[in-house]
């Protein structure tokens, strides 16, 4: 038997008005050379019979006879794929055709690098695509701090070397963000990116996790936060630790003047904190505190007296980290996919925070320093 080039796994729980896109996506890859691994994890819809009516030669149907969850379905596709690269893809998402060509093309040239995703566009339940793409980081780096707020990657367009990435099994301990427990251990002692192409689509739909087990999610991500806040140094109390969860999403709970200012002396603190660790490179975690400081930012723009909020934005040093080196080159690399940032024009105006404010102090930089 051939081996393919890649094997990409769909794992799919109940999934039946929107599995059959997600396979024929894959089917009409540019890059033909794939089996395409479908983990069927004890569906009671009529996935199984969607499943069984597909005919495309490199599908490969592995069926769970109880629903055990998503890890235990994504080991199961590692331990079954034979390709020299493993994909990933939700069964409720799609891929564009030449996703899978890109992205071998891009490890193929980047020998260095282990796992690559992509940016993400957005379709609805019926497949109409939406405004907007998710742009993440796309520097190593960079990837590394962003990781101590919320994931870096979407799941769906991820892409790595299969000798690497079955080695990091997905842990049942973690039945929601196991994506990201992956990611943070990956990080570790193997370089993964992300490619400034949008190369699937995530739909957005009442029925995903995101919506169905937020307060799972919150747990989870809080457990992954604190272990990465233990290695800068920082050991959380409960509430420091709900704030810290709470700015990887502030559109679950948007953020008011007053906890606008304690997210602002937080993100002073991890840059602070870094400096003394070193655990993240310096201009990277400025980028990522920078962007979820934005976002908080935009969140308290829904309630919050939008003179106080815009005055905040304008004057942090915080905001400035989206014009370091590393800010620059990842908005020039987006490009026009920056849809939640469009408004980028009017950061770059921004007029510098005040050389001797206390925020400059703390971080033990300059103006010059930030922006070089």
């Amino acid at each position: 038997m051939i081996e393919p080039i890649v094997s990409t796994i769909v794992t799919t729980y109940n999934r039946a008005p929107f599995v059959t896109a997600a396979i024929e996506s894959l089917s009409a890859q540019t890059l033909a050379e794939q089996e395409i691994i479908v983990v069927d994890d004890g569906s009671t819809d009529q996935t199984p019979e969607i499943l069984a009516a597909i005919r495309d030669p490199r599908l490969r149907i592995i069926r769970h006879a109880t629903n055990r969850g998503i890890p235990a379905a994504r080991n199961t596709g590692l331990s079954a794929a034979r390709g020299r690269y493993i994909a990933w893809l939700d069964s409720d998402d799609v891929a564009r055709p030449t996703r899978l060509q890109k992205q071998v093309s891009y490890l193929e040239a980047h020998p260095a690098v282990s796992m690559v995703g992509a940016c993400a566009g957005k379709i609805n339940g019926n497949g109409q695509r939406r405004y907007g793409a998710r742009v993440p980081p796309l520097r190593a780096d960079d990837v590394d701090a962003f990781l101590l707020f919320r994931s870096a990657f979407q799941q769906s367009s991820v892409m790595g070397r299969a000798h690497v990435l079955k080695e990091f099994s997905y842990d049942e301990a973690f039945p929601v963000c196991e994506d990201v427990d992956v990611f943070i251990r990956l990080t570790a002692n193997h370089r993964i990116e992300n490619i400034a192409s949008v190369l699937i689509d995530r739909r957005l739909h009442p029925e995903q996790a995101v919506n169905r087990r937020s307060d799972q999610i919150r747990e989870r991500q809080g457990a992954l936060a604190r272990s990465m806040l233990l290695r800068l140094g920082i050991d959380v109390d409960d509430a420091e630790l709900t704030l810290h969860v709470r700015l990887g999403n502030p559109r679950r709970e948007p953020f008011d003047g007053p906890s606008l200012l304690r997210a602002e002396e937080w993100l002073f603190r991890l840059r602070a904190e870094n400096l003394a660790t070193r655990v993240y490179d310096t201009r990277s975690l400025a980028m990522a505190s920078a962007i979820v400081w934005v976002r908080a930012c935009r969140s308290a723009l829904r309630g919050t007296d939008h003179g106080f909020v815009i005055e905040r934005l304008l004057t942090s040093q915080l905001t400035r980290g989206l014009l370091n080196s590393h800010g620059r080159s990842w908005i020039v690399q987006a490009g026009g996919l920056t849809a939640g940032f469009s408004w980028m024009a009017f950061l770059r105006n921004a007029p510098p925070p005040f050389e001797g404010s206390a925020q400059m102090q703390q971080v033990g930089c300059s103006t010059t320093q930030e922006i070089s």
